[in-house]
Parts: C-alpha cells; structure tokens; sequence
C-alpha cells in the first residue's frame, strides 16, 4: 500500500519557516509604532496616516513590478531574499529617527520588502507544489506566517511588561528573527528548477490574455478590497461597545489564534469543494462580523465578532492564491499574483478613509453597513462565478 506524499514540500516548508521569523518581527512592532511614532515622535495622527498609507501604497505597486519581474527573468529567489532582508535590516535604524520625515522614508523603505518579496515567493509557492493541493500548500504558508504573528504579539507582552520602557530597543530586539529570516531565506529557500530551465518568454500580450476566470476573479476582488476597511476600526467599535483597553490586545490576539488554526485545514476544504465556494463562505464570516458591529450588542459578543474576522482571514487569504495560481499559467503567477495583491494594497487607504468619514460624519452603525453591502456585492460575483460555464470554479 502506497503512502501518501507530503504535499509541504522542502522549499514550501522553509518558506513557511521565513514567514514565521520574518512576521515575528513585525508583529513585536506593528502594536506599538503608532505609539513610538506619536510618544517618543510627537507625530500628530494625521501624518501617521499618510506615512501609512503612502508606504501601504506604494508596497502594493512593486508588487505589480516584482511579480511582472520575476516572471520575465524566472528568477525568484533573488526578489524574496531582497524582500526579507530589507525589512530585517532597516528596523534597527528606526531608533535613530528624529522626526516624521525619517519615519517616512524608513517606512518606504521597509514596506518596499514586502512588495519585493510576495508575488515571487507566492509564486515559488505554487511552483514548487503539485496542483490538487495548492489550497493545503498556501493554507500552511498562512499558518506558520500567523503563528508567527502570535507569536511576536506574544514576545512583545512579555517584553513590555517586564521592561516597560524599551520602546527604541524594541527595533533592535526585532531585528533577531529578522535576521534569522533572511539567512534562512538565503540558505534553504531553493529556484524552482522546471521554471528555471523553461525558456518561454513573457510579453505584455500574455498580460493582456490573463485568462477570463481571473479577470473576472479581480472584480469581487477590488468590490470587497473598497469595503475592507482597517483592523483599527474593528479595536475601535470594540472599545466604543465597552470592551475594557487592557482586553483589547486580547481580542487581537483571538483574531490571530484563529486565522492560524484554521488556515490548513480551509486550505485542505478549498482543495475539496474548490476555491469559489471556500471564499463565499469565508465572505459570510466577515459579513456576520460587519452586521453584529452595526447593532449594539453586549460586550462579551465582541469575541465572537473577532472569531468571525479571523475566520474570514483563514477563508479567504490563502485560498484566493491558490485560485489564482490554478487558473493561470504557471509563467505568469508572479504577475497575476502581483495584480491581485496591487488592487487590495492601493484599495487599503480610500477604504479606511471611507469608513472614518462615515464614522465620524454619519454613524458607526453607517461606517460598517457600508462594509457589510459591499461584502454581500463581491459575495454575488462569486456566485456568478461559480454558476457560470465559462469561469473555472477551482
């Protein structure tokens, strides 16, 4: 009787492994800049928000460069150790920041990795994977890069209560598992020999011929992405409904428990069913989560709601790759990925300035109704999709 073959891969599981370092590092930072930034700084909200924004922004547009890049040339590799090293060796410099101009520029900087890097690496993924279990593969690149992310919450807690005044040593302390990403990166992470030995080219008319599934996939994609407002929002309505701040991290950290613990196992169901139906349903989590935010629930419903929003995140990152990666060429993944990461990056900032004009100017109840309608828009695309003959439902 024949076992069955590990669907991880050597290359998908050292990239997992750079995931997890690499989002360590980030997350012993992410909760805490917004107060390094305005503390130590005295950078006013505003300009935090455009230094976060320009940066999300201009990361989603390398992401286009990078992916169009690295199937040009069939050269991953090179594009995600860039993309890890980058982020790794710039945060110690945030220490020396004296004002908002540095912090912008650090920020370009850093955020550039991520741009550099994801496309390629999605796409070395999918290379380095057999087809039937491409859903199971991104499922656990999810995983590790989320465990990671509890895991840095975590070291972070620690860290801040036992020395509470380190915030610039911070940068340097996050710098280690940055480090150990980027080595990893360099040592483990291997080029795809059949991509590498395939001489076919890439033109601009294999961009302008995507196939039609995934052109139709990219219109749910931007409908969702203009709704999809910012995690704050969701601490934010937290707070408003009576959630006590020192819980607040708390319910964050729900939220990440719960993307990584189902991220495998939705890959493995999208394997199954097939990516379509995986993301409606995923669509419904975050729709639930939108409509209880709209009423005034009890504060102890607050957890469920960011148990839906990890759920949504487990149901729908990983398996949207997979999708992409099945219906489209495999010369042109770095590309196609890229496009559909540009689109949810450049849609972040109006999305989250929509839902602040309305929360401020209108209502809280308005600001997340306006999520939860464009939600249920994409929601019926992808039944479109999923009904239709000529839109592979994998």
């Amino acid at each position: 009787m024949k076992k069955n073959k590990n669907p991880i891969k050597k290359n998908v599981f050292w990239m997992g492994v750079v995931s997890y370092f690499t989002d360590i590092s980030s997350e012993m930072l992410m909760p805490i800049l917004p107060i390094f930034f305005q503390d130590v700084l005295g950078i006013n909200k505003a300009f935090i928000g455009l230094i976060e924004g320009l940066a999300e922004s201009f990361s989603s547009f390398l992401k286009i460069v990078s992916g169009y890049l690295s199937d040009k040339f069939k050269k991953r590799k090179m594009f995600i150790i860039l993309g890890y090293a980058i982020p790794a060796f710039i945060k110690p410099l945030y220490i020396f920041a004296g004002s908002w101009v540095h912090v912008l520029i650090l920020r370009f900087i850093e955020r550039s990795g991520k741009g550099f890097r994801d496309p390629p690496r999605d796409a070395l993924i999918a290379a380095s994977s057999d087809k039937k279990n491409l859903g199971e593969v991104f499922g656990f690149q999810r995983m590790m890069d989320t465990f990671g992310a509890v895991t840095g919450v975590l070291l972070l807690s620690i860290i801040l209560y036992f020395l509470p005044n380190t915030l610039r040593a911070l940068f340097i302390i996050a710098f280690i598992p940055g480090l150990i990403s980027f080595v990893i990166a360099t040592t483990k992470v291997k080029e795809d020999k059949r991509t590498t030995k395939d001489g076919t080219k890439i033109s601009m008319n294999d961009v302008k011929n995507l196939p039609f599934s995934y052109k139709i996939f990219l219109i749910p994609t931007f409908i969702f992405a203009i709704g999809n407002m910012s995690y704050a929002f969701f601490i934010l309505r937290a707070e408003n409904l009576g959630l006590p701040v020192y819980l607040i991290p708390l319910v964050y950290l729900l939220y990440t428990i719960i993307y990584a613990v189902f991220a495998l196992p939705v890959g493995k169901l999208s394997d199954r069913i097939g990516s379509i139906p995986t993301l409606i349903i995923g669509n419904v989590f975050f729709l639930a989560a939108c409509v209880l935010f709209i009423m005034q629930i009890p504060v102890y419903l607050v957890w469920a709601v960011f148990a839906l929003y990890g759920l949504f995140f487990a149901f729908n990152v990983g398996v949207s790759k997979a999708y992409i990666t099945n219906v489209v060429p495999e010369k042109m993944h770095g590309t196609a990925i890229g496009v559909q990461n540009f689109i949810m990056g450049i849609c972040a900032f109006p999305a989250s300035f929509v839902a602040g004009y309305l929360w401020e100017t209108v209502s809280v109840e308005v600001a997340f109704g306006y999520s939860a309608v464009l939600t249920a828009i994409s929601m019926l695309v992808y039944i479109f999709m999923l009904l239709s003959p000529k839109v592979a439902a994998r």
